[in-house]
């Protein structure tokens, strides 16, 4: 049975997949290689923390074509030889990859980055000949392409092949058993789990169970609390829904942490007011801080709604902390 479409007149729900793949590409970097290109996993010395280089990237940008989508991340990282490298890690945030001019642009942009890292590097270092740079694509929904990409400009004999690696998340959709197995200890597996969910419900009226399922499986994977908050805010980016069926998902999950003993609650209040801290406006901190007051200690009185609507900022920011270890209404506003 077709899913129902946007009711008339209601701002569309855009899925940013920017966002959610810079942070998690921060929060677990090691993971997301051990799952995606294990060998190069194995060279690094993870006891020395991966350094990101967000100004050195940002020095040597390359102009995007208007309205283009993506996400660059470079990483300086210690190999077990004792030796520097550098890994550019490149998603395509673009549905698909179409056509062949399409597919060269990306290899050419793949490889231009390498030569301008490793020409900075160079400059930077005074070194004779160019650093170790190893350079991974990941495309969110193109696949068929195989697990390299090829870049080459020949002529008369003489020219440049350049061949480098591509992760298609979509291949791991056959591999569903294995990347929830592999979710309790790598919680990167969930990101690409995410994904994947994202892609096959395009329509986003459909992904209220599915999403909800998502966070169901959080409390079998045993992670910490901080693990716990940081996925499941991913997932709640990635898998955007309509706002109007955003208190059904709420109410959702609160009903299942009641049946189930679980602690997720209190993890959603701070990762939601996190984020409308982080994001939002003043307007959306107060209404998201007055459902938080409602969901846990009912309907309130004009005058209790009134006073968080026109409170400051530095007040909510107060009072949404509070709420987390409230017991009675007045806890919450404490000073």
């Amino acid at each position: 049975m077709p899913s129902k479409p946007d009711p008339p007149n209601r701002k569309p729900t855009t899925d940013d997949h920017d966002s959610p793949w810079k942070h998690a590409l921060e929060l677990y970097f090691p993971q997301a290689l051990a799952l995606l290109t294990p060998n190069v996993h194995k060279a690094i010395d993870w006891t020395i923390p991966a350094e990101f280089l967000d100004k050195e990237l940002q020095a040597i940008a390359i102009p995007s074509k208007k309205g283009r989508r993506l996400v660059d991340k470079l990483a300086q990282v210690r190999l077990r030889d004792g030796k520097d490298a550098w890994l550019l890690v490149h998603v395509e945030v673009e549905r698909r990859l179409d056509g062949q001019q399409a597919l060269k642009t990306f290899a050419w942009r793949l490889y231009e980055y390498r030569f301008r890292i490793q020409s900075r590097i160079m400059q930077q270092r005074r070194l004779s000949l160019p650093p170790k740079i190893y350079s991974l694509g990941i495309l969110l929904e193109s696949k068929g392409l195989g697990p390299d990409i090829f870049h080459t400009d020949e002529y008369q004999g003489q020219g440049v092949r350049f061949r480098f690696p591509v992760v298609e998340l979509e291949t791991w959709r056959s591999r569903w058993d294995e990347l929830e197995s592999l979710a309790p200890s790598n919680p990167f597996a969930v990101v690409v789990m995410a994904q994947l969910q994202a892609n096959h419900y395009r329509d986003k009226r459909t992904r209220l169970g599915p999403k909800l399922q998502m966070v169901r499986q959080l409390q079998r994977y045993g992670y910490d609390s901080m693990v716990a908050m940081q996925v499941y805010r991913l997932i709640e980016w990635m898998i955007a829904l309509p706002e109007d069926l955003e208190p059904d998902f709420l109410q959702a999950v609160e009903t299942l942490s009641k049946e189930n003993e679980m602690t997720y609650v209190t993890l959603i209040e701070r990762a939601g007011r996190d984020k409308w801290f982080a994001e939002g406006s003043l307007e959306g901190q107060a209404e998201l801080l007055l459902r938080l007051v409602q969901r846990r200690f009912g309907p309130q009185s004009d005058d209790i709604t009134q006073r968080i609507r026109t409170a400051t900022v530095a007040q909510l920011e107060t009072w949404s902390l509070n709420i987390l270890d409230a017991t009675e209404l007045d806890d919450v506003f404490r000073d």
